[in-house]
């Protein structure tokens, strides 16, 4: 039983990751096209979220269990499936910063902007050195419309100052670097100087 939930959250996992590159790097709408693309569309995780629904159905007090349950969906383009089990989560354990930047991360793909940056605001009053709550939070306010560039500097810079060496740490100076010439706010002026105003 073991290594069936095992290979379920390992295929879990890539699937999620191929969605989630679909809808934030660009590579376009997976229901996009004609209608009969649309009809014929096979959700590549609905084997794997068949089986966690029947695993969750089994344990509903497990807290892993229902989260997996809720990422596949939300990675599934299925936000309204996925919503009742990330709030149960919640219910279960209000204090889990990583559940909530879950949920607030599928809500940013799921376009529901202003819900997301809630749950990430509450991620960071629960855990303010939370670096994805930080990274993420950044990468909403970037696909805001229009783009909120002062909200996201403020965030990513906070992410390279909590650890520079992860990945997120990384691609946080990496948009920095893009935006703002790469000051980040940790470095210290020199005396008498006027710090760098970011431009647009």
């Amino acid at each position: 039983m073991f290594a069936i939930v095992s290979s379920l959250v390992i295929c879990a996992m890539i699937g999620g990751v191929f969605v989630s590159l679909s809808f934030n790097e660009g590579f376009g709408d997976l229901f996009a096209g004609d209608e009969n693309d649309r009809e014929n569309y096979v959700d590549p995780n609905e084997d794997i979220i068949a089986a966690q629904e029947t695993i969750v159905a089994e344990n509903p007090d497990d807290l892993e269990d229902l989260l997996l349950l809720a990422n596949l969906l939300g990675n599934s383009n299925r936000l309204g499936d996925a919503i009742p089990h990330y709030e149960r989560a919640l219910e279960m354990s209000p204090a889990d910063t990583n559940a909530r930047v879950s949920f607030a991360r599928a809500l940013a793909d799921g376009g529901m902007r202003a819900d997301a940056e809630l749950q990430f605001q509450r991620a960071l009053q629960m855990e303010a050195e939370s670096q994805q709550a930080h990274y993420y939070l950044a990468e909403l306010y970037m696909a805001w419309e229009p783009v909120r560039l002062d909200d996201a500097l403020v965030h990513y810079r906070r992410a390279v100052e909590i650890d520079p060496g992860t990945l997120i740490g990384e691609r946080s100076q990496t948009q920095l670097d893009t935006l703002d010439g790469g000051t980040p706010a940790a470095s210290p002026a020199p005396a008498g100087s006027t710090p760098a105003v970011a431009t647009p």
